[in-house]
């Protein structure tokens, strides 16, 4: 089967969301999710993530770094890459980001080659566990 990774994609802002949809939807199935709510249900769908883009700093009753730690404790998310996207730049939000259990941590704006490479590396290193 030759069907293309899905991505979810956490982000409240809507012109990261159009960025993401423009330059990632031709090679990744994308799952866009604006709000807590909406993760939510679409957590407690039937649809397998091989990667989710995770915004930190949601404008939600709950933020990025808290939708990461309830994700890394359920059994199909504990393995999954999550990659923490964020404008923050202090060094102890990269540390609260790694303490949560995001797999790699980058700030915005990011380039569109890193990006997709960093999605390609994680997608590369689930790929490796998973024939171990």
């Amino acid at each position: 089967m030759n069907s293309k990774p899905t991505i979810l994609i956490v982000e409240d802002d809507e012109l990261s969301l159009k960025f993401f949809k423009l330059y990632l939807s031709k090679m990744f199935d994308l799952i866009l999710v604006r709000s807590v709510e909406e993760f939510y249900n679409i957590i407690k769908s039937e649809i397998k993530f091989d990667v989710i883009l995770m915004d930190i700093s949601l404008r939600d009753e709950k933020d990025g770094l808290q939708l990461t730690r309830e994700l890394r404790e359920m059994q199909q998310y504990k393995d999954c890459p999550i990659i923490a996207l964020t404008a923050n730049v202090f060094k102890k939000d990269e540390l609260a980001a790694y303490e949560a259990g995001v797999s790699k941590f980058l700030r915005k704006p990011i380039e569109n080659e890193k990006l997709l490479s960093e999605i390609y590396a994680a997608l590369n290193r689930t790929n490796e566990q998973k024939s171990d």
